[in-house]
């Protein structure tokens, strides 16, 4: 038998379950306290003096738009922020649960933020495809995952849970939409409220002049 068939045939059975769990409302998990959420994916230093939480969707092509400006902030001020990812799929997004779901696969191998890059940045193509499963499945094997390992994952009611925990978390919080930030406490939602009233916080928290990112040098006057 083809193993690549083979593997596809498991994949695709364990989407049917998946897509029927997140289609389900998500109420009723005991929320556990910020402190013991251990499941969460973060980058940066543990002690840095800006944290910023993001409660994201994959399929949410506003989440998408938020990762340049998310991405370059990280760049910016590698040293200074710690960012921390919260799943929060929407139930409108049909493929977005089984997006989760396989990011927590691949972070069970060490590649969470490589399959959260690939998603956000293939977003477009998968999410407008006729199998966008098969296409997580190729993202895996391009990552150099372990197939089976992978799509045995994909009906794993621990790694769902998981997702749903931090899915609860968010809206323990009182988020409605994605992506929500809370840097330093302090809510910004969507991509353009990141890069203007969010990023004038993060400075502001480092202690940056307001004037310093619009000041301009003068030229001398000659005589």
């Amino acid at each position: 038998m083809n193993i690549r068939y083979f593997l596809t045939g498991i994949f695709l059975a364990a989407v049917i379950v998946a897509s029927v769990y997140f289609f389900n409302k998500s109420h009723g998990l005991v929320l556990p306290a910020a402190s013991s959420h251990s499941f969460a994916h973060s980058l940066g230093p543990e002690q840095a003096p800006v944290q910023i939480e993001e409660y994201s969707d994959f399929q949410c092509p506003a989440c998408q738009k938020a990762e340049a400006p998310l991405r370059k902030i990280r760049s910016d001020y590698p040293d200074q922020i710690r960012f921390t990812f919260y799943h929060f799929p929407l139930e409108g997004h049909e493929w977005s649960g089984l997006a989760h779901q396989a990011a927590e696969c691949a972070a069970s191998s060490g590649k969470f933020w490589e399959y959260h890059d690939k998603i956000y940045d293939e977003q477009a193509i998968w999410s407008g495809a006729a199998n966008p499963p098969q296409m997580f499945l190729e993202y895996a094997r391009d990552l150099g995952l372990d197939l089976d390992s992978f799509a045995a994952c994909l009906s794993d009611q621990k790694i769902k849970r998981r997702i749903l925990l931090d899915k609860n978390r968010g809206e323990g919080l009182k988020v409605q939409s994605t992506p929500t930030f809370f840097i330093n406490g302090e809510r910004f939602v969507g991509p353009v409220e990141l890069e203007n009233k969010g990023k004038a916080r993060i400075e502001a928290l480092l202690g940056k002049p307001k004037s310093e990112a619009n000041m301009s040098v003068l030229p001398e006057k000659t005589v």
